[in-house]
């Protein structure tokens, strides 16, 4: 069984898991409802099979096709701790609903979103699939305050014969020039132990930005993947939009970086000037890619081309719908060099060896 023989559900699929597959030749099938990111995905070649995740479980596509890899992202906003209160609510009804075995069905399942937070019965809708697909591998990712439902499910997965690994994994190990931290699980039942992919590139140490991991390559700081920003650390995180002001900003207050000695104004194809009659980095006029721009400080806005480069998307790829529909597919994203690293280690020849023979025929 090879990499292009290899068949992958993607459940919420959004882009970035399918641009990671689509590099490795592995035909996906993704389920995903926002009318955008279908938009998005049709334009880069990429197979809708259909739009709600129930639809799957409880509809009249209860199956695709038998796949090797299930993939999963589901929403997170409902365990974001910026919620405290209600996010730890959230978490308390998933975990119930895992001693209670909502998962084996789905009906169980929706009820409890019905009754609580239609987002938080859908973080177990992956482990519903499991359920009844068993399929050889998967792969979930979500926010890092999530760690606790994947390391419940984790349990359950065990129990069915497979071999799982839950942690926190950096994107900026992977090459992405973005300190973005997730919530990973990887399981397996090929009988080879499940691990964490291998880092390429440094971990981003916060307090000790000069700090590198030996024996693999330095972290890609903002400056390196735009030309401008922050020269000696990755990005802050990108999210999906929607800052105090209600902009589609994917890093709230990005403008006030400006200030750091290591904050630069350049590119390497087009010089971007911070005259000094105009106005410097922080505040209310500046120059960036030879345009003038004067509003309020705090006004600095990256340009979504650019946030797609700091998720680590193609130069190429393009996204449907309006600046804000295209923040929020572009923050909601896998990072594709992170996937990649996933997929690269579920998948790697030594696992593929170890297939059975009945499935791979």
């Amino acid at each position: 069984m090879s990499a292009g023989e290899i068949r992958a559900l993607d459940l919420f699929a959004g882009t970035g898991w399918g641009v990671a597959l689509q590099a490795r030749g592995i035909r996906e099938g993704g389920v995903e409802i926002m009318p955008e990111a279908q938009a998005s995905r049709a334009a880069a070649g990429m197979e809708t099979i259909y739009a709600d995740v129930w639809d799957g479980l409880l509809g009249d596509n209860p199956t695709w096709f038998w796949h090797a890899l299930q993939i999963a992202s589901p929403p997170c906003q409902s365990f974001s701790v910026a919620r405290k209160g209600a996010g730890r609510a959230a978490l308390g009804d998933v975990l119930r609903a895992i001693d209670e075995h909502a998962y084996r069905d789905p009906r169980k399942l929706r009820a409890l979103g019905a009754a609580t937070d239609e987002r938080t019965a859908l973080v177990l809708t992956p482990l519903a699939h499991v359920f009844r697909d068993r399929p050889l591998f998967i792969a979930w990712e979500q926010v890092v305050p999530v760690l606790p439902v994947w390391e419940a499910c984790a349990e359950v997965l065990r129990g069915w014969g497979y071999s799982v690994w839950v942690g926190v994994v950096r994107a900026e190990q992977y090459g992405v020039p973005q300190a973005r931290r997730r919530a990973v699980l990887i399981a397996r039942a090929d009988g080879v132990p499940a691990a964490m992919p291998k880092p390429t590139h440094s971990r981003f140490y916060e307090r000790e930005n000069d700090r590198l991991d030996d024996g693999v390559l330095p972290w890609v700081t903002m400056a390196d993947a735009l030309g401008w920003g922050l020269s000696s650390r990755p990005s802050p995180t990108i999210t999906g939009g929607g800052t105090e002001t209600g902009g589609a900003e994917p890093i709230a207050k990005l403008a006030r970086y400006t200030s750091r000695p290591d904050w630069v104004f350049r590119r390497p194809a087009t010089t971007v000037v911070a005259d000094p009659r105009l106005g410097g980095p922080g505040r209310s006029e500046f120059v960036k890619g030879g345009v003038s721009c004067q509003d309020r400080p705090g006004s600095l806005r990256l340009e979504a081309h650019e946030a797609a480069a700091l998720q680590s998307y193609p130069d190429d790829f393009r996204f449907a719908g309006g600046l804000g529909k295209q923040f929020l597919q572009i923050g909601n994203a896998v990072p594709p060099l992170m996937g990649g690293a996933i997929i690269d280690e579920l998948l790697a020849p030594a696992a593929l060896r170890a297939v059975p023979a009945e499935v791979a025929a």
